[in-house]
């Protein structure tokens, strides 16, 4: 079986052969599950740092200017700039998960439920939705436009909460990520921007999926008028100093499984663990399944490069062996905020450990200049760039 590394490598080869011409006037196009040759297909990839970002910026402009391939590089800095939105507003993905168990038990009965229920499995008599939905658990992945389709009829056709949705996309996308699709759920609701929101309509669905379906949508005219008050989180700092030392328990975190040779260099150091498990329980069985082969062929990587590894199979076998040896600091990539930072938090506090983290400088980079709108971010991506390629 092909390493999680090779399958990377290869896709972003077959992208740049085939798909990286055409992106800007093709990527809107959702060609159905069996047809994704207009994107890039690294999404999952790029989320655990199995290929960085750098790696694919580099490679793609290597023959390429950035005015040519320009949709694309705004593409993988997109995600960045969520990122760091969502790392300065910390207050966004706390609220998001309070409001979360709230609304699990108000839909967990009666008419909510029904309607709720009917969404997750795809039985609403919207066709696309319903397809969608399918496409989803079956394959982990739906195209970024046909998200953003299905959020707003989640949201403004359906009448359910966008976390409800955002919960939905979390526990079965392999490329989630919570800084993106927190934010995007909001966007599409009204909530992100004021006075902002995004409405799908039939004939854009219609457009860009090559008329797949046939059925009437009848999809709502007007965006939900929506009972939240508009909160314009402020701006808080964020710490991203580095503590890199030696001899130290080392958890690699699903966030950053970097295949850098710098981040071997600071593995080699320190006593490595790996989790297979280190997800929340509900997810699907797709992305249960990803993170243990990725998690497997990382473990490999390291033993072939000769750096001390134990790899456990959950989160309580790892607990035992850090009582039993009586360690109380971990130090890990900087995973984010989200919910692998969140049972990372967890388990450090059940443990009484301290955690340090080591942060990516792409992107401390990148979050110096996300406080703001994206337009504005835009505007340094050729300072990004040269950075990248001058490094």
């Amino acid at each position: 079986m092909t390493d999680s590394r090779a399958i990377a490598l290869n896709k972003l080869d077959l992208f740049i052969k085939n798909g990286l011409k055409n992106y800007s006037s093709q990527r809107n196009y959702d060609f159905g599950p069996e047809n994704h040759s207009n994107v890039s297909n690294l999404s999952p990839y790029i989320k655990k740092r199995i290929i960085h970002e750098k790696e694919v910026l580099k490679e793609c402009l290597k023959n390429n200017s950035y005015e040519k391939i320009e949709k694309f590089v705004q593409e993988i800095f997109w995600r960045s700039y969520w990122k760091g939105w969502l790392e300065g507003r910390n207050d966004v993905w706390t609220q998001y998960k309070k409001t979360l168990v709230e609304l699990n038990e108000s839909y967990s009965f009666g008419v909510k439920k029904k309607i709720y229920q009917n969404a997750l499995n795809g039985s609403t008599g919207i066709e696309c939705f319903n397809f969608w939905v399918n496409e989803l658990v079956k394959y982990g992945y739906l195209h970024n436009h046909t998200r953003m389709w299905f959020a707003s009829i989640w949201i403004h056709t359906l009448n359910l909460p966008w976390q409800l949705g955002a919960d939905f996309f979390l526990k079965n996308l392999l490329d989630g990520d919570a800084a993106s699709n927190t934010l995007s759920w909001r966007w599409v609701a009204g909530l992100h921007t004021q006075g902002k929101n995004y409405l799908a309509t039939e004939s854009n669905i219609n457009k860009f999926t090559k008329n797949r379906f046939t059925k009437a949508m009848n999809l709502a005219s007007k965006p939900k008028s929506l009972n939240y008050e508009f909160i314009d989180y402020k701006l808080k700092e964020f710490n991203v100093n580095s503590s890199t030392s030696e001899n130290n328990i080392f958890l690699i975190n699903l966030n950053h499984m970097s295949y850098e040779d710098k981040t071997f260099e600071i593995l080699l150091k320190n006593d490595v663990c790996l989790i297979e498990d280190l997800i929340e329980n509900n997810c699907s069985k797709s992305i249960q399944l990803f993170n243990r082969k990725v998690v497997s062929d990382y473990y490999k990587t390291l033993m072939k490069k000769n750096i001390k590894a134990k790899i456990f199979e959950n989160i309580s076998d790892f607990s035992n062996f850090l009582k039993k040896n009586n360690y109380k600091k971990i130090h890990t990539f900087y995973p984010c905020i989200g919910r692998q930072k969140d049972i990372i938090d967890s388990l450090i506090h059940k443990n009484q450990c301290t955690v340090k983290f080591e942060y990516d400088k792409f992107d401390h980079m990148c979050w110096s200049y996300a406080s703001s709108g994206f337009f504005k971010f835009k505007k340094k991506i050729p300072f990004f760039i040269n950075e990248i390629l001058s490094n």
